[in-house]
């Protein structure tokens, strides 16, 4: 991978396609992304570099500080620094403000921009890159408007075959196939804005075409984990240290090892922000020593611990999505109590507007939390959208009553209904995970004219204990006892052989949100525990009538996938999904994830 590729890829550049425009006859439009439309990518963006796609017809486009360019079908234009600029098809013409056009879009669809008119018609996709790396150096280092033309020149074939599918494939392609398109032709738009560049010409990029400097930041890229210092690499590029201190200076603006920690702080921090590894093991991996001296670098650099940095990061971005979804609707949530049939008192959630949507309790959720951990916010942005999402509390955890007077399972049914009744809904679709839905399942079963659809992920409908699997309940017990074990002692040790369970592929801001959520879960009556391993319903479901969707990932290790199987066998017409995921339940950054959401909103319509 050469230089420019490694910054690229450092930069970690992610985005969308967000409005469909359609104009025609003469408009002129003034553009410029903004927080919101990039909320669901990313919180809060360092950079944010807009785009446009030419599906058809002519336009002319003015930045600041570039000549107008006309582009025409197949171009896309960019705008490195997301600043303030004009699309129009006829000059003179007073721009009127995109915002002020915009019709929102509804289930994942982009937004849209329909300007009619006589004369000629214009087809845009419009979206945008973003990254979060304070890094800007490439960026602030490009003009402020950049073209690509479908036949310019030596892209390669690649690049006239991708704008043909794109141009000719747009109507069955999905946004995201667009939006990772322009991904690339942004890397191939920078290439070739560096090729043609003046020879002579000073600056950060033209340092990528100077052969020392080009060799020194190789090295440096390549080997950021070694102990590099001034004179292996002035002896590798064959310049004196002095020589190679001030030409590498002049074009990059700082010196060699200035650039050289910066660059290994920015590979530690996209390291952290995977999360798959420790922050201690992130810092031997890039060079250092100890995790103290790891430490003391990456806060000089970011301004606090990396441990710190990861968990606000990991916060930030399991609450985007989420707040993205219905943000108005977050703002008004309302949470409120109701008295179960033996008087506890259990804690729910209500949100958004549409159809209802009930959601009986998990032991790991708090209705108050749930939107900002990277567990679960992804689920409710899923799910929310033309709902009224209303979730409970288990009684003893969250705002439920600590402690209740009975644990059984019958209880349970009896905290639902509560929650039924306080909402007001009449009929209502459910949504049950894991072991809430054994609750879902139980009340769609004594209550068939209630519910319109069910959907169920990795639930089942008999426990462990009467399932009769011997592997299973000898597993399954030593787990308990374990926990049992280190409820007075170490926690995140059993934290952590927990999360491995329910998430094998999970970064450290899940197991850390699990190691929270301990707390609460390992203080709950160990009778709760019988309740899961003796429950069977699984006689009842027959009395089932509401439409269900039942899915479970193939490689679950805590309920097996033949328990969902079991289940939707015993459902008339139920309907199986096996996702391809080794999670309980499937994460937001895994593949499977976004096959399954379109499905789950499809279902739910």
């Amino acid at each position: 991978m050469d230089v420019l590729s490694d910054i690229l890829s450092s930069m970690r550049l992610t985005g969308g396609v967000v409005i469909d425009a359609e104009m025609a006859g003469a408009w002129s439009i003034a553009s410029q992304f903004t927080p919101e439309h990039c909320a669901a990518f990313f919180p809060v963006p360092a950079h944010v570099i807009g785009y446009h796609y030419v599906r058809s017809g002519r336009v002319w486009v003015e930045a600041p500080g570039a000549a107008p360019v006309e582009a025409g079908p197949g171009c896309i234009i960019i705008i490195p620094r997301n600043e303030r600029h004009v699309i129009y098809s006829v000059p003179g013409l007073k721009a009127v403000e995109a915002v002020d056009l915009i019709q929102p879009g509804h289930d994942g669809v982009a937004a849209r921009i329909e300007i009619a008119g006589e004369g000629a018609e214009t087809q845009l996709y419009c979206g945008f890159l973003g990254s979060t790396s304070p890094e800007n150096a490439l960026l602030q280092s490009l003009p402020s408007l950049l073209l690509i033309q479908a036949d310019a020149g030596a892209g390669g074939d690649w690049l006239e075959s991708s704008l043909r599918f794109a141009a000719e494939g747009l109507s069955t392609a999905p946004p995201g196939v667009i939006a990772r398109l322009s991904e690339l032709l942004f890397g191939e738009a920078v290439r070739r804005y560096i090729d043609a560049l003046p020879q002579g010409q000073g600056g950060w990029l033209a340092g990528l075409r100077d052969p020392v400097v080009a060799r020194t930041l190789g090295i440096i890229h390549s080997r950021y984990c070694e102990a590099l210092d001034m004179s292996s690499l002035a002896r590798e590029v064959g310049l004196s240290r002095s020589a190679l201190a001030d030409r590498f200076t002049a074009l990059i603006g700082e010196p060699p090892m200035r650039y050289c920690a910066r660059w290994r702080m920015r590979i530690a921090a996209n390291m952290l922000r995977d999360g798959r590894q420790s922050s201690g093991n992130v810092g031997y991996e890039v060079g250092f020593n100890s995790e103290a001296a790891f430490t003391r670098a990456f806060k000089r650099e970011y301004g606090e611990p990396p441990a710190v940095w990861r968990r606000r990061m990991a916060a930030a971005f399991a609450g985007a999505a989420a707040k993205a979804a219905l943000p108005d609707a977050r703002a008004s949530e309302r949470i409120a109590f109701c008295t179960s049939a033996d008087g506890a008192r259990i804690g729910y959630s209500e949100i958004g507007e549409g159809f209802p949507l009930l959601q009986p309790a998990v032991w790991f959720h708090h209705v108050e939390l749930d939107w900002d951990t990277a567990a679960w916010a992804h689920w409710m942005a899923a799910v929310v959208q033309g709902h009224r999402l209303i979730r409970s509390d288990l009684r003893g955890v969250g705002l439920s009553d600590p402690q209740p007077p009975r644990w059984t399972f019958e209880a349970l049914v009896e905290d639902f209904e509560a929650v039924v009744d306080a909402s007001g809904v009449e009929l209502f679709d459910l949504i049950g995970l894991s072991h809430g839905a054994l609750v879902a399942l139980a009340y769609a079963a004594r209550h068939p004219e209630r519910v319109r659809k069910m959907l169920l992920y990795g639930g089942y409908a008999a426990g462990f204990g009467v399932r009769g699997d011997q592997d299973e309940i000898k597993r399954r017990n030593t787990l308990l006892r374990m926990g049992q074990i280190y409820r007075d002692g170490d926690r995140e040790v059993f934290g952590r052989m927990l999360g491995a369970l329910y998430w094998p592929g999970a970064r450290d801001q899940v197991i850390e949100w699990l190691n929270e959520r301990l707390v609460t879960i390992m203080g709950l009556n160990e009778s709760l525990q019988d309740v899961f391993r003796s429950v069977d319903i699984r006689d009842e479901l027959g009395g089932i009538t509401a439409e269900t969707l039942v899915a479970h990932s193939r490689g679950d290790r805590i309920i097996p996938h033949a328990c969902s199987e079991d289940v939707a066998a015993r459902i008339a017409g139920a309907r199986m999904i096996s996702v391809d995921s080794q999670n309980h339940m499937p994460l937001a950054d895994e593949p499977a994830w976004t096959g399954f959401a379109r499905e789950l909103r499809a279902f739910l319509v």
